[in-house]
């Protein structure tokens, strides 16, 4: 084994995180490591590989003798996913509700990037936890803790080593040593103290408009520092993959609702709104209801309703207090291969017909009479052919009673990705002419790298300017901005050469686009009206841009996800800073994706 143990490694990383993070990391006096052969002094005994043998792209491997106290695997072929190399530990007993620290150190022979997780192998195939980690021939330690929401006496712990993206080869060797998973006492919560110059938080405008994050698990929950900021700034949290079908339904008639519920009652214990999202979305559905049936049919218009009405009903009547917001549907509307905007081909579209949103939102409706119901979308904000086609649509179903209002996403991106506010602005208006509540539901603003300050300011002023909009519109009550902090984007999974799109870093500290936010707040009083010599209203920064591109967008369907899913810390402290050691954390779910 190399001479380095796991309490020297923890105590090396600590030396990179703040005093008061530091004071969380006591462990307990008899930790038992759950991984029985972690420093490979002797042999590889209990861990295992795998490989994909499809007939594309098939990986292949050998796991070495071990040799210098560490496991070695040589990768000859890497197939094309992350997930088609595995090296993975079996039967680790885990309980619900309780921190666990995991801990090792790796190197490659050359720069790789490598997924670790815990989880469960058995279909439905789940991830508990899921992060991804850069390794370099220099020996590297990790060291992050989680709060574990399952019950499994015999889940997994994996290094997903194949490919880091398509068309890339990972072939070549990928060594571990001092591998530890244990379980810890729960992390100590963390005092909150709002960042603004103002010295009212985000939440203190509530009555005027309600701030709101996407969350996402286990980053979330695992860190008590990710969570003081989300309690401490915000109104409400939307999850952000917990609620996608693939996951609450990964087969027919059986439902998951751990990771939902774990949200669900942090907000309630915290006082947040919790955003029902979404309710049919063509993306992250399970395979049970995209592929043929056994036989080879395809299912038929009245089993697709069937389907769609019984994962309503679940979703819909499974909360109490019920959810005040639900996405009934998500990202419908597409152009066709003539350039027009119509319904977006997919297999809701192809198997029930045009009137699948119409039935989608008259059954959501009666599921839950007193809930507001949004169609959300992304690239519908300015005025432009696809927003006039989405206006067209919430018109009609506005008129016949069963839409409450439509969600602006409001993914954005520097350079080249600036949209006009003027045209944001007349779009929100022709909502509220026809008496349609519009929400800001998942806002980012991405820079390419390097994050130049010119990039970083037009992110300052995007945050700032669409806020003021909203403010400014009397049916523009809310603004969720789509994660807290770089910590756990989606933006770097889904597109390599960005980052840096939220109001908190990668060390969960706030950015200018944070305090230009509440600049903008600070211009009223908590209720809404303008203080005396303030600048709100209309005369705000809402009404233009220094330099607009009408035909800018962010062409993505970010639409509703966190990234490949991972997360982070005994206690935040440690997930904060895992950016030091270029770690990139993901949450549990698939993440943001191209339409």
């Amino acid at each position: 084994m190399i001479a380095s143990s796991p309490k020297k490694r923890l105590l090396t990383f600590a030396r990179f995180l703040p005093v008061a993070a530091v004071s969380l990391w006591a462990l307990p006096a008899s930790a038992e490591n759950l991984i029985t052969n972690g420093a490979f002094d002797a042999d590889t005994a209990g861990w295992w590989g795998n490989a994909s043998t499809s007939m594309t792209d098939p990986a292949d491997y050998v796991i070495e003798p071990a040799t210098d106290g560490r496991l070695c695997v040589t990768m000859m072929a890497s197939g094309k996913n992350p997930w088609d190399v595995i090296l993975g530990y079996s039967n680790l007993a885990l309980s619900a509700g309780k921190y666990y620290r995991i801990a090792f150190s790796a190197t490659a022979d050359v720069a790789r990037t490598v997924k670790f997780k815990t989880g469960m192998g058995e279909a439905p195939y789940s991830d508990y936890f899921l992060q991804t980690i850069n390794v370099s021939p220099t020996a590297t330690d990790f060291d992050v803790t989680y709060l574990n929401l399952h019950e499994d006496a015999a889940g997994q712990f994996q290094f997903q080593i194949g490919t880091p993206s398509k068309g890339v080869s990972a072939a070549g060797q990928f060594c571990i040593d001092n591998v530890v998973i244990e379980q810890v006492p729960d992390p100590a919560p963390i005092a909150y103290t709002t960042p603004s110059a103002t010295g009212k938080p985000f939440k203190d405008y509530a009555t005027m408009l309600k701030m709101g994050t996407a969350v996402d698990t286990p980053i979330f929950l695992s860190s008590p520092q990710h969570n003081a900021i989300v309690a401490g700034e915000f109104s409400a949290i939307t999850p952000a993959n917990s609620m996608k079908m693939n996951l609450i339904q990964p087969t027919q008639g059986v439902w998951d609702f751990v990771d939902t519920d774990g949200l669900y009652s942090w907000a309630q214990a915290h006082g947040l709104e919790f955003r029902g999202h979404p309710l049919v979305w063509h993306t992250q559905a399970p395979s049970w209801l995209t592929d043929p049936k056994a036989d080879g049919t395809d299912y038929t218009r009245d089993e697709m309703i069937a389907f769609m009405y019984a994962h309503i009903d679940a979703l819909m009547g499974h909360f109490t207090p019920k959810l005040p917001y639900w996405d009934v549907v998500n990202e419908a509307i597409e152009s066709d291969h003539t350039g027009v905007f119509t319904y977006r081909d997919t297999f809701w579209h192809k198997r029930i017909g045009d009137d699948f949103i119409e039935l989608a939102f008259t059954h959501a409706r009666a599921a839950d009479p007193a809930a507001k119901l949004f169609y959300n979308d992304y690239n519908i904000e300015q005025m432009d052919a696809k927003s006039n086609r989405v206006f067209e649509l919430v018109s009609a179903l506005k008129a016949k009673g069963i839409l409450d209002g439509v969600g602006l996403q409001s993914h954005y991106f520097a350079p080249g990705g600036i949209p006009d506010m003027a045209q944001i602005k007349a779009n929100i208006e022709r909502y509220n002419q026809i008496g349609v509540e519009v929400h800001i539901t998942e806002s980012d603003f991405r820079i390419e790298q390097p994050f130049s300050d010119e990039n970083k300011a037009a992110q300052t002023k995007f945050y700032s300017d669409l806020l003021q909009v909203c403010i400014d519109a009397p049916n523009c009550t809310h603004f969720t901005v789509w994660g807290v902090s770089d910590v756990d984007s989606w933006v770097p999974g889904t597109f390599p050469n960005m980052g840096y799109a939220h109001l908190w870093d990668a060390n969960l500290m706030p950015k200018a686009s944070y305090q230009g936010m509440a600049s903008v707040f600070a211009k009223y009083n908590p209720d809404g009206t303008p203080i005396a010599n303030g600048t709100g209203g209309s005369g705000g920064t809402g009404g233009g841009n220094d330099n607009p591109s009408p035909a800018a967008s962010s062409t993505d369907s970010s639409g509703c996800t966190i990234a490949p899913p991972g997360a982070p810390t005994k206690t935040s402290a440690a997930l904060a800073l895992l950016g030091l050691f270029g770690v990139s954390l993901l949450s549990r779910r698939a993440s943001k994706r191209r339409a």
